[in-house]
């Protein structure tokens, strides 16, 4: 951790104890109090995209008021998914953004335990709490290369994962998946050039091939797409015995034509 970093992080610990965090909206930082529900303001809750309405049967992203279809664009032209069920708390919009960036790039680390408390919310509100802790033997999150997690001080996903893992009554493997090479952002790049850039990213690691012959896994990640980095990782436990794959994401994105 560089010296500039270490001061930042620390100067925030100490305005954490004099303005404690859960007296700020989470998302645009208004004055509120701890009774709010996920740390939001009324106003952040309103205008969160929350999917309560037409979602892709596949991804579980929201579909598009113009696609008539059970499935959005991008499922309905990849017949070979690997995974085998997504979910999605809600669309990408400005809350939602606000959120992972405050998250991922604010030194916001807090706000994981928040948003794997919202999907934890999410899945049990459809399924059930009961049924939920028997739906999946492993919650997995998608990792990060190790250069990123030097710089942000953690895996994003670890935290949601964990935070969601112990709600649900689910065993949480952080190590299992391993990013072995940064890749350049998706941001921009089309579907194949998606699937181009994040082959042959990750990893099993060895000793973790037992635990997953026979286990119906989930796995977790902030934002989802168009599935490739879902896909890549889903095919892997695939291959390495997973009787099932689902994932969950905090955030889906928009439902659009991919080239």
């Amino acid at each position: 951790m560089s010296k500039g970093e270490w001061i930042r992080r620390t100067g925030n610990k100490l305005l954490d104890l004099v303005y404690p965090m859960n007296l700020y909206c989470i998302s645009c930082g208004k004055i509120t109090d701890d009774s709010r529900t996920y740390r939001l303001c009324n106003e952040c809750m309103e205008a969160s995209n929350w999917v309560t309405e037409r979602r892709c049967a596949k991804c579980g992203k929201p579909l598009a008021y113009s696609d008539p279809g059970e499935k959005c664009f991008a499922c309905s032209m990849e017949a070979d998914r690997s995974f085998d069920r997504g979910h999605a708390c809600a669309g990408y919009g400005a809350v939602e953004q606000s959120l992972i960036f405050a998250f991922k790039y604010g030194s916001r680390s807090d706000i994981g335990g928040t948003l794997g408390e919202i999907m934890h919310d999410r899945m049990a509100a459809e399924y059930g709490e009961d049924a939920l802790a028997g739906m999946y033997d492993l919650v997995v999150p998608v990792p990060i290369h190790r250069s990123k997690k030097k710089k942000r001080g953690f895996n994003h996903a670890d935290l949601m994962a964990e935070s969601f893992a112990k709600r649900a009554g689910i065993a949480c493997d952080t190590g299992m998946v391993m990013r072995t090479r940064d890749t350049a952002p998706m941001k921009g790049l089309g579907a194949e050039e998606r699937r181009l850039n994040i082959s042959g990213a990750f990893e099993l690691r060895e000793r973790r091939h037992p635990l997953i012959e026979g286990r119906s896994i989930l796995l977790i990640d902030d934002i989802y797409t168009t599935g490739s980095t879902i896909d890549e990782i889903a095919s892997l436990l695939k291959a390495a015995g997973a009787s099932r794959v689902d994932f969950l994401a905090y955030a889906g994105g928009a439902d659009m034509i991919v080239s």
